[in-house]
């Protein structure tokens, strides 16, 4: 049965509701995890409507957020996609990193030939880097790392009027910064792994060097491989504490970010 209060819906509580959707939208379709092509965009559609309607009775817009012009809608939907890419961009660093660390230590394995499907952006990543993208949603998901999202797009229509976004210097820094850490953060994931192949690589040219009777090149790789898996597995436990630091971080300048935004 249809809920009467659907059906006294007014114009302006329509009109709000397409102010919203219109920031939800882009947030939800490009945001880590959401964006994957293995969600389909019916179920994004239906989570972003559904968001639209929680934060409706909550958030501080009005109808008259729209702009009366073609050209100031346009620039309206612009300005409103422009603030979900750019946090949905700065939140994939993270999840880059681990796909950057996975493909540097698949060529130390010797597996850089072999790969897998990436669901975000269907192409193909390193199988190393695939395990280590999956253990980040994870540990994402149990931390409610996504919640980071909501909780930053209800108080953002409090830092930034609908239509009123700004891109400034110290977003450009920011996100200069974000891609920095990203490639700090990749060293930080392979660093346990790297090293001890980077120490069977040592071993292995010495043993060719004093020992030539031995086929280093049949022997190495599979025992590369085999060390690559075993400290994959014993770094688990410092991986860990590593990501659910890196996500504090992020809901932490996430929210920075969109606050600059607005000034």
């Amino acid at each position: 049965m249809v809920d009467t209060e659907i059906l006294n819906w007014t114009l302006d509580q329509v009109l709000r509701l397409a102010v919203i959707m219109i920031r939800i939208g882009p947030l939800v379709f490009l945001t880590p995890v959401f964006s994957y092509s293995t969600v389909p965009n019916q179920i994004k559609a239906l989570f972003a409507f559904m968001l639209a309607l929680i934060l409706l009775p909550v958030v501080p817009v009005t109808a008259e957020s729209l702009p009366n012009t073609a050209t100031g809608l346009v620039i309206f939907i612009g300005s409103e996609f422009l603030f979900g890419a750019v946090l949905a961009f700065f939140a994939s660093f993270i999840f880059a990193a681990t796909e950057v660390a996975g493909q540097m230590v698949s060529i130390s394995m010797g597996m850089g030939m072999a790969g897998a499907l990436d669901p975000q952006f269907g192409t193909q990543v390193s199988l190393v880097g695939y395990v280590w993208n999956i253990l980040a949603i994870l540990i994402f998901l149990s931390l409610d790392g996504h919640h980071i999202f909501f909780k930053i797009l209800g108080d953002s229509y409090n830092w930034l009027h609908p239509g009123t976004i700004h891109i400034t210097d110290a977003t450009y820094r920011g996100i200069l910064k974000g891609i920095s850490h990203m490639f700090v953060l990749a060293v930080q994931i392979m660093a346990p792994v790297a090293a001890a192949l980077f120490f069977s690589h040592v071993a292995m040219g010495i043993i060719a060097k004093t020992v030539p009777q031995i086929p280093v090149m049949i022997v190495a790789m599979p025992m590369n491989i085999a060390i690559g898996f075993i400290f994959m597995l014993l770094s688990l436990g410092y991986l860990l504490p590593l990501f659910i630091k890196n996500f504090d971080m992020l809901g932490k300048s996430l929210r920075q970010l969109a606050v600059g935004m607005g000034v």
